[in-house]
């Protein structure tokens, strides 16, 4: 034991050992985990896609000529409606009064009832009848006590056949003032037809084409109105 301790006693102290510093995890290569040990990763936000410069001053342009022509168009459409519902459906109308002679022109809907209902009124002592078929007019009439009642035939057999022949025969009888009885959707241009060559007093009287016929009749009626009005503007 004595040995033991002096050898002890006898050896020269060591230095001291230094703390050495703790070595820092490195940080890993890829991105952080999205949901960790510490709780979950921050949301980044969206990345903004920024629209090229000048894109809203082209569409402002288009939206504008597309709006115009909307508006054109709808322009169109109700004054397309306004004059069909003037000219066709609602037309000038007249207060009928007496006259030398009732003129039926030839066509659809109660035209002879209206025409003979006029007659038997006492409007006219005379009604002239428009037809193709001489023979079957004259016996298919029906007679009236102090009227003359006869049937003719237009030559061309149209409205501006049955004008013509509404002046001739008041030229032939004497005639200073007609009604003229015709479908509704025809009065305007029968009116402009017969005072191109009637040079009396004239006062028209329309009938309703019937609910199935309006709107077949009005569409010829345009194009005969036009054509009326555009290509034929003599009597």
């Amino acid at each position: 034991m004595t040995e033991r301790a002096t050898a002890a006693v006898g050896s020269e102290p060591t230095e001291p050992v230094e703390p050495t510093e703790p070595v820092e995890p490195s940080a890993p290569d890829g991105p952080p985990n999205p949901a960790g040990e510490d709780g979950p990763a921050e949301s980044t936000p969206p990345a903004v896609v920024e629209r090229p410069r000048g894109f809203g001053r082209i569409r402002r342009p288009l939206r504008r000529r597309w709006l115009a022509v909307v508006g054109l168009v709808l322009v169109l459409v109700v004054g397309l409606l306004a004059a069909t519902l003037r000219l066709f459906v609602f037309p000038k109308s007249d207060s009928l009064t007496k006259a030398d002679a009732i003129v039926m022109f030839d066509g659809i809907g109660g035209r002879k009832y209206t025409t003979f209902w006029l007659a038997s009124h006492g409007y006219a002592p005379v009604v002239a009848v428009s037809t193709q078929d001489l023979t079957f007019c004259e016996k298919s009439l029906p007679t009236i006590s102090g009227v003359q009642v006869f049937c003719f035939v237009p030559t061309p057999a149209t409205t501006r056949g049955e004008a013509e022949a509404t002046e001739r025969l008041a030229t032939e009888h004497g005639w200073k003032k007609v009604i003229v009885v015709t479908g509704r959707p025809q009065e305007t241009r029968a009116r402009v037809r017969v005072e191109r060559c009637y040079q009396g007093q004239l006062e028209i009287k329309g009938v309703s084409p019937g609910r199935d016929n309006w709107a077949k009749t009005i569409v010829y009626e345009w194009g005969a109105l036009i054509k009326a009005l555009v290509f034929q503007r003599s009597c």
